[in-house]
């Protein structure tokens, strides 16, 4: 019978905790490593609606990108997301910069997405996995047919069912493509030193458009929700894989995130 503890470590195997920023809570967050699991929810983020979407479903497993306890807590109450883990007796883990930054993370997922090819990592960071020796790094670059700025962004928005989507153009048709899924604005500074064509990401800042357009790389902000919940499907699709014992669902709750076009 699969454990709490096996799936945390086949998530560790291909997304080693061990490389999560410094600033990150990944892991283990809630629950109990012992626990038996017959059914997990595998979604974005921890909140209210999402456990109790879980617990309704008979899950004694959640499994997040965003971890449900960031910052420390002083109280911990069933109003919260950590208090209704508690209270459900459910267990949770967070896997989020360790699986940014994995081999075909969620940068890979997205060129996957999108079609391109011939991917490898865009922002190297200065740390090493010390078991792999494998350089630890964010984003990824991929080639694609060429096409114009209006072209990416319309075909960014219909693989990743953005409501709407923000860029600038560039000064060039499009063949070379790097990604950060999330927030990850300021990468528009390594897509220039790389001679990218284009870069794609989210939460992306005035200013930050503003230089993309001075430097001539067209610049698509696909959303932080909209890049990343591909997330989850990926780690249903892997877990499933390996736990065939377990029901894995996906959240069917969305984003509360409304836009008005």
């Amino acid at each position: 019978m699969t454990k709490v503890s096996d799936v945390y470590k086949y998530i560790d195997s291909f997304a080693p905790f061990r490389t999560q920023d410094s600033w990150d809570n990944s892991g283990l967050l809630a629950g109990d490593e012992n626990a038996q699991v017959h059914k997990a929810l595998v979604a974005l983020d921890a909140e209210n609606r999402i456990i109790d979407e879980a617990h309704r479903e008979g899950c004694e497993l959640l499994i997040t990108h965003h971890p449900v306890i960031f910052h420390p807590l002083k109280t911990v109450c069933f109003d919260d997301p950590a208090g209704r883990l508690v209270r459900y007796g459910m267990s949770c883990i967070c896997a989020h910069t360790n699986l940014d930054s994995a081999q075909y993370g969620i940068s890979d997922m997205m060129l996957y997405r999108l079609g391109f090819k011939n991917c490898h990592e865009l922002v190297q960071i200065n740390r090493r996995d010390s078991l792999s020796d494998r350089a630890v790094g964010y984003g990824a670059i991929g080639e694609c047919s060429e096409m114009t700025p209006e072209e990416l962004a319309k075909l960014c928005a219909e693989r990743f069912r953005c409501v709407a989507i923000k860029y600038v153009a560039g000064k060039r048709n499009i063949k070379r493509v790097g990604v950060i899924s999330g927030a990850g604005g300021d990468g528009i500074f390594d897509a220039k030193r790389l001679g990218l064509d284009a870069y794609i990401t989210a939460e992306v800042k005035h200013h930050e458009f503003l230089e993309a357009e001075r430097i001539g790389v067209t610049l698509i902000d696909a959303g932080h929700y909209e890049t990343e919940i591909i997330a989850a499907e990926y780690l249903k699709q892997k877990l499933e894989k390996e736990f065939s014992d377990v029901s894995f669902v996906t959240s069917g709750e969305g984003t509360t995130i409304k836009t008005v076009k």
